[in-house]
């Protein structure tokens, strides 16, 4: 009984999980929208000044000025990183990640479809040396478009098709932020890093001592963040790291809170009642996970504010008066356009083959291959991961940066096209659930 229970409160997370995902992704593709409008109209001006305003922060002799972009950027997009982190971290211990058959699938079409987009931008941009660091924008999945898609889809996609895409997209961002750490750094300080690790020790030594409190690990976080931005390294990796420390259990008593509850309905007084309901309700927020809490309290913040900042920002590519065919040939813009709408959908489906035929994992429980065809398209859904690291890769403001701004859209676009409809048709034979086989002593 306890562990239908136990699969049951999981089940309700993870589709709380997936209808987060799925609002975060409708207002996703609004403001983008809108930002391309904006990039593009009377009101490119005033838009591309206030992406530039400068924001400082001022304490005594010590300063730190940063332009809103690069605020939104370097600062709020540090939870985003610190959320992702949280999820890897939950999925490799209690959840799809946890063994090697249920990782196997996902993990595999990740890897896959990482190196084959990375392969393909390489080979249109060997020639470039201005452009040939750019191999790691098209490596990423979005999560929320992605699940927004197959939620429009509706209920034809089995709960497993989805779990299996938002673990590919997990381990995509995973792929992702190393990426990041360990080719998009251009100065390095040993010093700052080093001390930005300390935040990051003293976060793992308060929450092994089951700390929980969120104010404390608020001032660590903001710690880490300043140095690691001082150090070089993309600020945001903080955000990973210190979610890496906070604990998914905490110790409780259940005799405490047998006895609180016992006692808040032994009592006639009404005054009392109250306080031991209140003691009851301080312990079981005691023993509650911090991991959960604090994915709890994020997701609202990152998917319905912070992403959407990011987007305003990110997508209001500023296209040329004329456009002409050079700019659609550009080595740069071909190979992320062909590394996520080709080299993704291959490298997915090439990898996925291969774990199944070497018996290491199967095709998602009510998925065939005509439906996998589809779903790795979804998975060139690049979108915000991809427009993150276009900025860290190309120099702002100039073209090239706002040519491979337009090749992510154009391609993620291109694969919700080809995707959902892939998609649907792929999975246009109903699947029933697996009934529940009988137990005989």
């Amino acid at each position: 009984m306890e562990l239908i229970d136990q699969e049951h409160e999981r089940h309700l997370g993870y589709t709380k999980f997936l209808h987060n995902q799925t609002a975060s992704g409708v207002i996703l593709l609004i403001v983008s929208v809108f930002a391309f409008y904006l990039a593009n109209s009377d009101f490119w001006e005033p838009y591309n000044n206030i992406s530039h305003t400068h924001l400082s922060l001022n304490i005594g002799e010590w300063h730190l000025d940063l332009d809103i972009n690069h605020w939104v950027n370097e600062g709020l997009m540090v939870l985003f990183f610190f959320l992702v982190g949280l999820e890897i971290k939950r999925e490799i211990l209690v959840g799809e990640l946890s063994s090697a058959r249920k990782a196997a699938l996902p993990v595999v079409a990740a890897i896959g479809g990482m190196i084959v987009p990375a392969l393909i931008y390489s080979l249109f941009n060997v020639f470039s040396p201005e452009t040939r660091g750019g191999w790691g924008v098209p490596m990423a999945t979005d999560i929320a478009f992605v699940i927004a898609v197959l939620s429009i889809l509706g209920k034809r996609v089995p709960v497993a098709l989805k779990v299996f895409l938002t673990c590919l997209a997990i381990v995509d961002d995973l792929g992702a932020i190393l990426v990041i750490a360990l080719f998009y750094t251009e100065q390095f300080h040993l010093d700052y890093l080093l001390i930005s690790f300390i935040f990051v020790f003293l976060s793992a030594v308060y929450g092994r001592f089951n700390g929980g409190n969120g104010i404390v690990y608020s001032l660590l976080c903001v710690g880490c963040w300043y140095f690691m931005l001082e150090s070089g390294i993309h600020s945001t990796i903080a955000g990973v790291l210190m979610a890496m420390t906070i604990p998914i259990k905490r110790r409780y008593s259940v005799d405490r809170i047998n006895k609180e509850f016992k006692d808040s309905f032994a009592e006639d007084d009404y005054d009392l009642r109250e306080h031991h309901l209140d003691a009851l309700e301080r312990v079981i927020k005691h023993s509650e996970s911090p991991l959960s809490r604090f994915e709890h309290i994020l997701h609202p913040w990152v998917g319905f504010l912070i992403m959407p900042l990011f987007a305003f920002f990110n997508a209001g590519v500023h296209l040329p008066t004329h456009l002409n065919a050079s700019l659609l040939v550009e080595p740069h813009a071909l190979g992320i356009f062909l590394g996520l709408l080709m080299g993704k959908p291959l490298g997915v489906l090439i990898a996925c083959r291969f774990a199944v035929l070497k018996g290491w994992a199967s095709l998602p429980t009510g998925v065939g291959w005509r439906a996998m065809i589809g779903v790795s398209y979804l998975a060139g859904l690049g979108f915000t991961m991809s427009l993150f690291i276009s900025v860290l890769a190309f120099e702002p403001g100039t073209d090239t940066l706002e040519e491979a701004k337009l090749a992510i859209l154009v391609a993620s676009i291109c694969a919700m096209l080809i995707g959902a409809p892939l998609t649907w048709i792929g999975l246009s034979k109903k699947h029933k659930p697996l009934e529940p086989q009988a137990v005989t002593a």
